[in-house]
């Protein structure tokens, strides 16, 4: 004769972090959310906007990097231009 056994999965403590039963549930979407809009409103509120004097330095070193990557990437293609034109007659 056989005997049917049951294993109740909360007397093995090894295996309680498998386990589904007693888990604390993570805040749902509306509070991930209400969180979210209160951190943001948090750092809107103490976060500047520039100046106008840093806005336009920001605004001149970009376009001064700008213009010395256009004029190095034209400087390299104007060297392999005139190296392959040498190579191949």
């Amino acid at each position: 004769m056989y005997f049917l056994i049951s294993f109740n999965v909360s007397n093995y403590p090894k295996y309680d972090k498998y386990s589904r039963q007693g888990q604390k549930k993570g805040p749902g979407l509306f509070g991930r959310v209400t969180y979210f809009l209160k951190n943001s409103k948090r750092i809107l509120k103490i976060a500047n906007k520039p100046k106008r004097k840093e806005y336009f330095l920001t605004f001149k070193i970009c376009a001064i990097g700008l213009v010395v990557l256009g004029a190095l990437s034209y400087v390299i293609q104007l060297i392999f231009s005139v190296a392959l034109q040498g190579l191949f007659p």
